[in-house]
C-alpha cells in the first residue's frame, strides 16, 4: 500500500481515464474495480464524443499492441421530417463528433493502463468504508461476493491514499458513503436502441428521421466503425414493455422505409440484409450530485450526474471530469509532497481543489434539460 496514491473507485470509462491521467502527470494512483476486470461487449451501449474530449484518448501504441480504440466520426448530420430534409450540417474532422462503442473505450483504456508503471488495478474490491483526516483518506474493501459485516474480517482490505475519487456509476457507494444527496428525477422520455450492421442508403451520416410514418415518431441512426450503426426510436412517456418481437418489428419497419425510398407509403418495401447485433431501452435520467467534493474526497462521471436523453453524452461529461480533475490533483499532489515545501500555498490548493465543482457541476448543469429540479 502507497499512502500517497489516489484512490480511485470504479473502473469505468471515467475512473481508468482519471487513472491514466494522474499517471502522465506523474502521480501514483489505485483503481478499486469492484468487477473481475473483464469487459462486457455490448454494441448498444456507444458513446458520442466531442472532438477535444476524444483527442487525449490513447492513440494505437507504435509497436502495434493492444490499446487502438477504434471509433468513427460523420461527415454530416442530417434532419428530415416525412422524408423532407430539413437540416443539413456539414462536419469537419474539428468539428464532428466521435462515436465508439463503450466496451471498446474501456479495453483501450486498460490496455493503456496496464503499460502504466504509476497506475495499478485491484479487482473484486467493494468498498464499504470510507475514512478521511487532515492528511489523506482511508478506505475499506470487502472481497467480491462476500457479505457486508464488521469491517477488516472476512478478508476485507484497508486502503490509504492522498485522495479518493468516486467513478462508481449512477448507484456509487462513494456518494452515500459520503451522504450526499443525488437530485433530480428520471425523465419522461424512454429509447429503444438496437446496433445492426448493413448498409443504408447513406455513408457516414447521422440522421434524425421524423414522422417516418406508422408507430415510429422519431427515429436516430448514427454510424460507428464496422458498418454498425446504431438505431434509437422514441418510445411514448408511459407505455407497455418493449418485447423483442416490437423491436425487431421496429428495426424491419424502419429499414424496409429507408430502403423503399418512397416515403410514407413505402411500409410493404423489404428492408436490405442486416446482423442485429445488441438491444436494449434506454430511460432518460436528470440527476445532479448535490457536491462533488466532501474533504479529500470528490465525485466524477455517472457518481456525479446523468444527463443526456439518447443515453451517449455521459460519458463524453465524465472524461471531461477527469480531464478538470487530473491536473487539479496532480498540482496539490505534487505541492504536498515537498516539492516546493514550506512555501506551498495552502489556501489556493484548496481553492483549485473547489473548482472542480464549480466548474464541472454549472458545465453539466448548462447541458441539462431546461427546469429539471436540480436543487
Amino acid at each position: 500500500m502507497t499512502e500517497s496514491e489516489v484512490i480511485v473507485v470504479g473502473a469505468g470509462p471515467t475512473g481508468l481515464a482519471l487513472s491514466l491521467a494522474l499517471a502522465r502527470f506523474g502521480v501514483p494512483s489505485l483503481v478499486l474495480d469492484g468487477g473481475d476486470g473483464r469487459v462486457t461487449a455490448r454494441a448498444a451501449r456507444s458513446c458520442v464524443l466531442r472532438p477535444d474530449t476524444a483527442a487525449w484518448l490513447p492513440a494505437a501504441p507504435a509497436d502495434g499492441s493492444e490499446g487502438g480504440i477504434p471509433a468513427t466520426s460523420w461527415t454530416r448530420w442530417r434532419t428530415r421530417r416525412r422524408q423532407q430534409l430539413v437540416q443539413e450540417v456539414e462536419l469537419t474532422e474539428e468539428t464532428s463528433p466521435v462515436h465508439l462503442e463503450q466496451h471498446a473505450l474501456e479495453r483501450g483504456l486498460r490496455a493503456a493502463l496496464a503499460r502504466e508503471k504509476l497506475a495499478r488495478v485491484v479487482t473484486g474490491s467493494h468498498l464499504d468504508i470510507i475514512e478521511q483526516d487532515a492528511a489523506g483518506v482511508t478506505a475499506h474493501t470487502r472481497p467480491r461476493g462476500s457479505s457486508s459485516g464488521v469491517a477488516g474480517r472476512g478478508g476485507g482490505t484497508w486502503w490509504r491514499g492522498s485522495y479518493l475519487v468516486g467513478c462508481d456509476g449512477a448507484r456509487s457507494t462513494v456518494r452515500k458513503l459520503l451522504g450526499v444527496p443525488f437530485t433530480g428525477r428520471t425523465a419522461v422520455e424512454r429509447h429503444a436502441v438496437a446496433a445492426l450492421r448493413t448498409q443504408l442508403p447513406w455513408e457516414s451520416e447521422a440522421l434524425l428521421d421524423r414522422d417516418l410514418g406508422g408507430k415510429h415518431r422519431e427515429v436516430t441512426a448514427r454510424p460507428l466503425p464496422d458498418g454498425v450503426w446504431r438505431l434509437d426510436w422514441l418510445l411514448p412517456p408511459r407505455g407497455e414493455l418493449v418485447t423483442p418481437e416490437a423491436l425487431l418489428d421496429r428495426v424491419h419497419t424502419t429499414l424496409a422505409q429507408w430502403s423503399g425510398g418512397s416515403g410514407r407509403n413505402s411500409g410493404t418495401a423489404e428492408p436490405g440484409p442486416y446482423e442485429l447485433l445488441d438491444t436494449g431501452v434506454h430511460t432518460a435520467h436528470q440527476r445532479l450530485a448535490r457536491r462533488w467534493r466532501v474533504g479529500r474526497s470528490f465525485l466524477a462521471g455517472d457518481a456525479a450526474h446523468l444527463v443526456g436523453a439518447l443515453g451517449v453524452q455521459s460519458v463524453d461529461e465524465g472524461l471531461r471530469d477527469a480531464a478538470n480533475l487530473a491536473w487539479k490533483l496532480a498540482m496539490a499532489w505534487h505541492d504536498v509532497g515537498g516539492i516546493r515545501g514550506p512555501r506551498v500555498d495552502r489556501d489556493a490548493l484548496e481553492a483549485l481543489l473547489d473548482s472542480y465543482e464549480t466548474e464541472r457541476r454549472g458545465a453539466v448543469g448548462a447541458c441539462a434539460v431546461a427546469g429539471v429540479p436540480f436543487g
